[in-house]
């Protein structure tokens, strides 16, 4: 029996058709299963662009992703393009490890880790740091009782006095007295800085100026804490307005920041607030 040409050709077309919808299905079911997809929200809190960035919260006291553990601290691991980088490092070794293993993170690439103040909160999980990447790079701010620490874990210290572009895109902000003295960490990208803080002991407002003041360009975000539990309602109404007019478009108050803040965000201004907590993961 003669086969039309045609109905041959439609007969390839199909199968094909078929075959990669099976290898598409399998790629999207695959996805689903990996554990640190299930962490990543994509959003639009950034703009599409040459610079690719990670952002995922390992530690913090506030809950975002069932399955984490919480405890009073903050650690935020950080991607910009090919360089990983540890946002402080929560406040003991177990509960670091346990939830970067959890998201499917591996401590062990981090090619160096920013430390925002002294305080044991951010420092306890440096032993853990230490035990998977020996000897890796820690920028902290100029306190020696921090330094002596740090060096006594066998890691490398590089103290910073002032704002320091240390990989392409990324900026540690200049140390300011809170007290104690406190660094920051910052992300050039097309839509501003996202500005990552500790506690902001010296205040998250300053801090930000301080961002845009050495580095040139406006903040998008801020993410970490902003210490202001228990604040009063003029104090966080303060905050909120100077840190929109400086031009934040995403705030994300976690760790000390309070629950008033986080509620008064949500309900004045809830284009500009960021829910967040531990397992909260964002990507450009």
């Amino acid at each position: 029996m003669n086969v039309p040409k045609w109905v041959i050709i439609l007969i390839i077309m199909v199968i094909v058709a078929i075959l990669l919808l099976s290898q598409m299905l399998f790629i999207l079911e695959e996805f689903i299963k990996s554990p640190a997809s299930q962490s990543i929200t994509t959003t639009s809190v950034f703009s599409r662009g040459a610079v690719k960035i990670l952002i995922v919260v390992l530690v913090d006291n506030n809950q975002y992703m069932e399955g984490l553990e919480t405890a009073w601290g903050l650690s935020i691991y950080v991607e910009v393009n090919e360089t990983k980088i540890l946002f402080d490092t929560g406040p003991e070794p177990g509960i670091l490890e346990r939830n970067a293993k959890r998201l499917g993170i591996d401590l062990s690439k981090v090619d160096f880790v920013v430390i925002s103040h002294v305080h044991g909160d951010h420092t306890g999980g440096l032993g853990y740091i230490a035990s998977v990447k020996p000897g890796v790079k820690v920028f902290i701010p100029p306190e020696p009782g921090l330094q002596s620490y740090v060096e006594k874990l066998g890691l490398t210290t590089i103290v910073i006095n002032r704002t320091t572009e240390i990989a392409e895109n990324v900026y540690i902000v200049q140390p300011l007295y809170g007290p104690p003295i406190e660094e920051a960490l910052a992300i050039k990208t097309s839509r501003g800085l996202i500005i990552l803080v500790g506690c902001s002991h010296p205040g998250v407002v300053n801090i930000a100026k301080q961002a845009v003041k050495d580095i040139g360009i406006k903040p998008y975000m801020i993410i970490g804490g902003f210490h202001m539990w228990g604040a009063s309602r003029q104090e966080i109404e303060e905050v909120s307005k100077e840190l929109i007019e400086i031009g934040v478009e995403k705030i994300y108050p976690i760790h000390c920041s309070g629950n008033e803040i986080r509620h008064y965000l949500e309900v004045h201004y809830p284009d500009k607030y960021g829910d967040g907590g531990v397992g909260l993961s964002l990507r450009q």
